[in-house]
């Protein structure tokens, strides 16, 4: 009896050991005891410059490190306010800020990525010197991007099967060498030659900036729509008080400042911000929110444009929940190329494959040669399905249309192009787009037609199965890490 009991002491010990190393475990940082203690800091660094994120706080529980809220936050609110003075940011057609480091030449030469990477490595090497050091200390040493994917470790990932693979492919293998070209453009600089940067400086600088950067607006000049249109409005109003109204050249000038005014409507209105003319910025803070694909969060500008703000999205969070945000609107293969992890459960990931090629080569109630040439004639009809996307919801909309006018029988492609005016009207208003050839093809056509285009969808393709296997697997093979 002595024996059991002292047996099942020393289990209960074990066991009571056990558990408190896993309670340890679970409260490390995942990024490292020096990264973890240095969050903290970083909020009240932020803070005491102006940045309110008063409703977040670090969570080292997580697989991966990040910020939960430390209250309710109700959605759509703003969860943190970051000034522009804390964004390390390049603009479109800057002049180099560190001439003494980088010369003018390879600068201006170099993409957004390149510059905000050099002048980001500049700032890393100043040390405690750097306004930006309580940033720079919380992030990886370390980003696992495809740069550091050996040629066998990128075949596993089974690509090369379509175009689009193929150039994902070939960007991963370039990545490096557009670095080490950087480089050997640099190594008469004072980059290199003062502040002694070395290759495996320039690529870790290069992978913090691809994998943490945003595209952020621009702050508005005196020289912006918004800024013209209210100077001519004042014009405008100002010009018809008695006492200027008088002036030989007012009807004119009035008339000049009402079109003007317009003009700037119009362009606020109907302008876009391409991501070209948008500045690239490392967002200290905020890109310590991690990312999820299903998130409805997003940065807007805010203070007039002296700030940058993260607003949650519509679900808002719980108190202690972790707080997450939507990157990119991207597929897992985006997000492996450009931030260097994958999503399981992406709601926005998509393979491709041509099923153009399989129905000419297989025999599946064969289409006749003029619907086959009219899809050739079609860059539509043509893309949709020799590059038809696959989603977690099946082919596109795009490609089943596609399929529907290929795959038709003549009697409902006769019908088709018989179409009267005011069909065509309807179908506009109705789709919101401009008709293109097969767009009547988006509703369900015979039941012939649908079975002929359901053996296609559903297996008879080998490429449907294949992808379906790879959306299923891939991104669970990435997210365990078997080739880190």
């Amino acid at each position: 009896m002595c024996n059991r009991r002292t047996s099942l002491s020393i289990l209960i010990s074990v066991l009571l050991t056990t558990v408190e190393a896993q309670i340890q475990t679970a409260e490390e940082c995942p990024a490292g005891a020096a990264q973890c203690d240095a969050v903290p800091e970083l909020l009240s660094w932020a803070a005491a410059h102006g940045a309110q994120c008063d409703r977040l706080q670090t969570d080292n529980t997580l697989a991966i490190r990040g910020l939960r809220a430390t209250t309710d936050i109700p959605g759509g609110s703003v969860i943190v306010s970051l000034p522009r003075s804390l964004a390390l940011s390049v603009s479109p057609s800057q002049s180099c800020p560190i001439l003494h480091l980088i010369p003018e030449d390879v600068w201006s030469s170099s993409i957004k990525n390149f510059q905000l990477a050099l002048l980001f490595l500049a700032e890393s090497k100043k040390g405690r010197d750097s306004a930006w050091y309580p940033y720079i200390q919380t992030l990886p040493q370390h980003v696992d991007s495809l740069v550091h994917w050996s040629d066998t470790e990128l075949h596993e990932l089974q690509y090369g099967a379509t175009e689009p693979e193929q150039q994902f492919l070939q960007e991963a293998k370039q990545q490096l060498d557009d670095i080490r070209e950087l480089y050997w453009k640099l190594e008469s600089s004072g980059l290199v030659t003062e502040l002694n940067s070395t290759l495996e400086d320039v690529v870790w600088a290069s992978d913090i900036v691809r994998s943490r950067a945003f595209a952020i607006s621009t702050p508005e000049g005196w020289l912006s729509p918004k800024s013209i249109g209210i100077a001519a409005f004042m014009a405008n109003v100002v010009l018809r008080i008695p006492v200027f109204s008088q002036w030989q050249a007012t009807k004119r000038i009035i008339s000049i400042a009402r079109s003007v005014t317009f003009m700037c409507i119009g362009a606020i209105l109907f302008g876009t911000q391409h991501v070209g003319n948008m500045d690239l910025a490392l967002l200290p803070v905020i890109d310590s929110i991690n990312h999820n694909s299903s998130s409805l969060g997003h940065l807007q500008p805010g203070g007039g444009g002296t700030t940058v703000e993260a607003v949650i999205g519509p679900d808002g969070a719980q108190a202690f929940q972790e707080v997450t945000a939507a990157y990119a609107t991207a597929s897992n293969e985006v997000l492996l190329q450009h931030y260097g992890f994958v999503d399981m459960d992406n709601a926005h990931d998509e393979y491709t494959a041509n099923i153009l090629s399989f129905i000419e080569e297989n025999v599946i109630d064969q289409p006749n040669e003029e619907q086959l040439q009219d899809v050739y004639a079609s860059p539509v009809l043509k893309s949709s399905l020799s590059q038809a996307k696959l989603t977690s919801q099946g082919w596109s909309t795009e490609t089943v249309t596609a399929l529907r006018f290929l795959l038709a029988s003549e009697e409902e492609s006769r019908a088709a192009k018989s179409l009267l005016p005011l069909r065509w009207v309807t179908q506009v208003v109705k789709y919101r787009q401009l008709p293109t050839p097969g767009y009547v093809f988006k509703e369900a056509q015979s039941h012939a037609t649908e079975t002929r285009v359901d053996q296609v969808r559903r297996g008879t393709s080998k490429s449907e199965l294949v992808l379906r296997w790879r959306f299923r697997l891939f991104p669970l093979l990435l997210g365990y890490g078997l080739w880190s």
